[in-house]
């Protein structure tokens, strides 16, 4: 059984204007490739985010606006993960 997924989201993230629903298209996405990477860059390319893993590897790709580029960083609490997304700039 998969562990539960909480979400975390930083004020500028909370900030960047996202209906909840791109908010779950975005996490559900981040979900679905945290198999490959527990580090996630959302890097916007128009009305298209191209995602990787911050090594230069695409892993997928969302049709969504972003104005800025988000990363989503999984971390392992044995029980559950934790999956907080944020902005470079508040890293």
């Amino acid at each position: 059984m998969d562990k539960a997924i909480e979400i975390v989201m930083t004020n500028g993230v909370k900030n960047l204007g996202l209906s909840p629903d791109e908010v779950n298209r975005l996490f559900r996405k981040a979900e679905e490739l945290r198999p490959r990477s527990a580090f996630l860059v959302f890097d916007p390319k128009g009305n298209s985010v191209y995602i990787g893993n911050g090594d230069g590897h695409i892993l997928g790709m969302l049709h969504l606006f972003l104005p800025e580029k988000v990363w989503v960083i999984f971390d392992d609490y044995g029980d559950r993960w934790v999956a907080t997304a944020l902005l470079p700039r508040e890293h």
